[in-house]
Formats: structure tokens, sequence, C-alpha cells
């Protein structure tokens, strides 16, 4: 069988849902639920050195959000009546700053990653049908600080979107070199050994 794409029909919220089953099963190993889009590849290397540098471990990594940020205030305008619904939390809470993380890629503390997924049952009045914008929404529902990490694009230990054959081939071809410590057009890219 087959399984429909619905992206924006709660399938993050149940991905975090199993996450922390599982971050539960092996109490005290996993400190993170990190979202991958499926067009986004990973840089281990890189992601290693960042987790290594800037992710608190257990018990210090309560309401860890991290990722690339999006400005809400470039989509286009609600109505005044969905203005008040979508907008009034925000509003009231964040002093109108309403931001979110995009879907390429995003990691939640196990704690945060909990609290959406017992969340998700409750958002329905104030999400917005954007799979990205809702696990934000959620996340920024919690009762406790966020502390979030914002990550800016040559910070990014992932790349995002790769899509197509032309591109999967170059990307390879960087890697390999990157792994071989030879050149790729022109340059030497950096390998991280000390972590």
């Amino acid at each position: 069988p087959t399984c429909r794409e619905n992206m924006n029909e709660g399938k993050s919220p149940t991905f975090l849902y199993f996450a922390t089953t599982i971050m539960q099963q092996y109490d005290g190993m996993i400190d993170y639920a990190m979202k991958l889009d499926a067009d986004s590849l990973l840089h281990l290397h890189d992601y290693l050195y960042f987790a290594h540098r800037h992710l608190p471990p257990a018990p210090y990594n309560t309401g860890v959000y991290a990722g690339a940020l999006r400005d809400k205030a470039y989509w286009p305008k609600h109505t005044p009546e969905d203005a008040v619904l979508f907008e009034s939390y925000f509003g009231n809470h964040y002093e109108g700053v309403h931001l979110y993380t995009a879907g390429q890629c995003y990691l939640l503390s196990r704690d945060l990653a909990e609290f959406v997924a017992e969340e998700a049952p409750f958002s329905k009045p104030y999400q917005e049908g954007h799979e990205d914008h809702d696990v934000s929404a959620m996340a920024f529902h919690s009762p406790t600080p966020i502390h979030l990490l914002t990550i800016s694009k040559r910070q990014r230990f992932w790349e995002h979107p790769v899509k197509g054959e032309p591109r999967w081939r170059r990307v390879w071809s960087r890697e390999v070199a990157r792994m071989e410590g030879s050149q790729f057009e022109g340059r030497t890219l950096r390998l991280y050994t000390e972590v």
C-alpha cells in the first residue's frame, strides 16, 4: 500500500509523538528530536560539530528549539476576524512578533517535543494549515521559556532543497572530495576532526 502525503494534516506532530516515545524508551540516551524535509540533506560532520558546540545535553537542554527562522509578517494578511483568531496569542504574549522555524530542518529538546506532541490535539483553533508554522505555534504555546537557537544560512548543517539528479551528483562529488581532502571547485573543504 502507498501512503498519501499529509504535510498539513498532522504529520510533524505525529512524528514528534513517536520520536518522544522512542526517547522515553531510551531514557537518558536521546536529548533532541530532529525533523528534516525529504529534500534536505544533513551533513553529519557539520551537525555533530554544531551539536557539540551549541546543544546542551540533558538535564540542561530544556525548552530548546533550533532552526532557520521565518517571519510570518510576509504572509498574506488575515481578515480582521481571522487576525483575532490567529494573531492574538502572539500579540498578547510576544508583542506581535510572529516567527516560526522552516521545516527543512528543526530540532526540539525532549521536553519541548513532548509538549508539542501533547499540545497537538488542542491546537486546531490556532493552526493555519502550514506545517512548519503550526509546529512552531505549538512550541511557542509552551508554559516554560523557549531557548531559541537561530541558525543562519552560513551556519546550517544541512542543504535544502536537494532535488534532481544533477544536484545530488554535485553534492555527492563535493562530499567525497571533502572526505578525501581533495579540492572541489578550486577549494579544499573543511573536515572537523576536533570534537
